[in-house]
């Protein structure tokens, strides 16, 4: 099971599998958010809200997809939250996205902390691949993840 952060939705419909030209990539991600094989913490979901209106159109009709914190979800947050360094807003569901893969044994599936080609930024250990690591947490990126779930197009 995959915790989907913002820019695993957001990066993948606008930069790599665009929804009009990639239809079967977003049916398949449907279909394991669907299953339970995919989810994403509520504040994920209030981020693609204000970030992009296409986007929020498709995640609105699967709203159950995106969870309330379990408990052991809070108590985890604001300690990962620390863990970034100069945190804004601008990515306040990073913590919630981390504690709940941590919380639920789960990988984290973002775009976060590496190029278009894959390769670390320079800024990796700052960003959410650094922050899962240091807190144990498995971190891929949305092709991997397709990869992972089974997914051929």
């Amino acid at each position: 099971m995959f915790v989907f952060d913002t820019s695993a939705y957001i990066n993948g419909w606008r930069d790599h599998y665009p929804r009009l030209t990639f239809p079967g990539v977003w049916n398949f991600i449907e279909m394991r958010m669907d299953s339970g094989h995919i989810i994403s913490p509520r504040e994920v979901f209030n981020e693609i809200k204000e970030k992009d209106d296409d986007i929020f159109e498709w995640a609105r009709r699967r709203v159950e997809c995106f969870v309330d914190p379990i408990p052991d979800v809070q108590g985890m947050v604001d300690g990962i939250y620390s863990s970034f360094r100069n945190p804004t807003g601008r990515n306040r569901g990073d913590p919630w996205v981390v504690a709940e893969a941590k919380a639920r044994g789960l990988t984290v599936v973002t775009y976060e902390g590496r190029t278009f080609s894959g390769v670390p930024t320079k800024r990796w250990d700052r960003s959410m691949p650094g922050i899962c690591h240091h807190h144990g947490v498995p971190c891929i990126t949305l092709p991997e993840a397709l990869q992972r779930l089974g997914g051929s197009f």
